[in-house]
């Protein structure tokens, strides 16, 4: 491989460069082995850049590794759990609709048809929200308040809820709020806006203001850094062409590799780009040994900002990990909390069906029906909780 001109010129004394891996090999260490600082006597700079590059690509790695966890466990996941749902959605069905077939005849007194219809709405709530017209429809029949009306109350109260709160309108148009959700994403932008508009005051501020020796440097590295990111990405979209390659399987190679690079260059992800050099055979082994000492405050600082994006990209993918497969908030996210999760969740599933096929048949008696419309309201009145998944009450 020739030797490539490298941005960074200039000594960085007490450096030197690891031995470099073949350009063309890839993998999670590969710009880390390239880069990383290794002589005994190191300046904090170098101190500095060498824990970042570390903590970087350790969060990388941990990024990787939970989306593959979730990934490796999700068909697992359904295939034991969606037939238990849809059976368990099934006997809720039935029961929703043998209720209302049971209204329809005689024998049942005022407060007892008050019951079964309360039984009805609970079970047609949960699935008219999965998408099952005839349980709205049947849902509107049994409720004093269709499910579209008991929505727009739950908008309202939340949207007064949040301008007491916050002492600001929400801005709704003449037609209102849809959701819940459309709400608290019409507020989640307000407050994005809001901030966006005091960061540009602020900032108007200082620029106002004489800049004192600190945020001169601040200003002077963030411009290294974009300097240098800038440049690592232009030598590789001058190398990776692809209309400048004559052949095909070299040009497919190329188109892909500059997919990565646009990619990587618009999140400014610089151990990336780094390691796409290699690849594209842009850098060589002595690229450390070349570092001056003032790119590597740059380069430090894109990896701090990398470093922030990813620390929250893998909180963002824990909390929806442990959404999507019920996990507690406070258990760690692994193969062993997903495995004990499913298993807990197939229980229950497993427990509420056996329970809904004995309810089934105990209502075909109708003192025992009865009895169950007693039972039934009476748990419904000590065991209140909104948090629980809807079953007859």
């Amino acid at each position: 491989m020739p030797h490539q001109s490298n941005l960074f010129s200039g000594d960085a004394p007490g450096a030197t460069a690891s031995p470099a891996p073949h350009p063309l090999a890839s993998g999670p260490g590969l710009a880390l082995t390239a880069l990383k600082f290794t002589d005994s006597a190191l300046s904090p700079e170098q101190l500095r850049f060498n824990k970042l590059l570390t903590r970087t690509e350790n969060l990388g790695r941990k990024i990787e590794a939970m989306r593959d966890l979730a990934d490796t466990h999700r068909p697992l996941h359904g295939a034991t759990l969606h037939p238990l749902e849809i059976e368990r959605r099934d006997l809720m069905r039935d029961m929703a609709l043998w209720l209302d077939e049971r209204l329809g005849r005689k024998g049942l007194t005022a407060k007892q048809g008050h019951m079964a219809s309360e039984i009805i709405c609970g079970l047609t709530a949960a699935l008219a929200m999965a998408g099952d017209e005839a349980m709205q429809q049947l849902h509107d029949a049994h409720s004093d308040q269709s499910l579209a009306e008991q929505e727009q109350s739950a908008v309202a109260d939340m949207q007064g809820l949040m301008e007491e709160l916050t002492g600001q309108p929400m801005g709704a148009d003449e037609q209102g709020f849809a959701s819940v959700e459309e709400m608290l994403r019409a507020r989640l932008k307000q407050m994005q806006e809001q901030a966006r508009a005091e960061d540009e005051a602020q900032a108007t501020h200082k620029a106002r203001g004489k800049k004192s020796a600190r945020q001169q440097q601040v200003e002077q590295q963030a411009q290294d850094a974009d300097g240098a990111l800038r440049t690592i990405y232009r030598q590789l979209v001058s190398a990776l062409h692809p209309d400048r390659e004559s052949d095909a399987h070299e040009r497919a190679r190329k188109t892909a590799l500059m997919k990565d690079v646009n990619a990587a260059y618009e999140r400014r992800d610089l151990l990336t780009l780094l390691q796409l050099q290699l690849r594209a055979e842009v850098a060589d082994g002595e690229m450390v040994s070349n570092l001056a000492r003032d790119k590597v405050a740059a380069l430090t600082r894109l990896l701090k900002d990398r470093a922030e994006v990813l620390t929250r990209e893998l909180r963002e993918i824990e909390m929806h990990t442990m959404v999507e497969f019920a996990l507690s908030p406070y258990a760690p996210v692994s193969a062993a909390s997903l495995k004990r999760a499913l298993v807990e969740q197939q229980r229950h599933l497993q427990a509420d069906i056996a329970m809904m096929k004995r309810d089934m048949l105990r209502v075909q008696d109708d003192a025992a029906f009865k009895r169950w419309l007693r039972d039934q309201h009476e748990a419904s009145q000590e065991n209140f909780n909104p948090f629980e998944l809807p079953g007859y009450v």
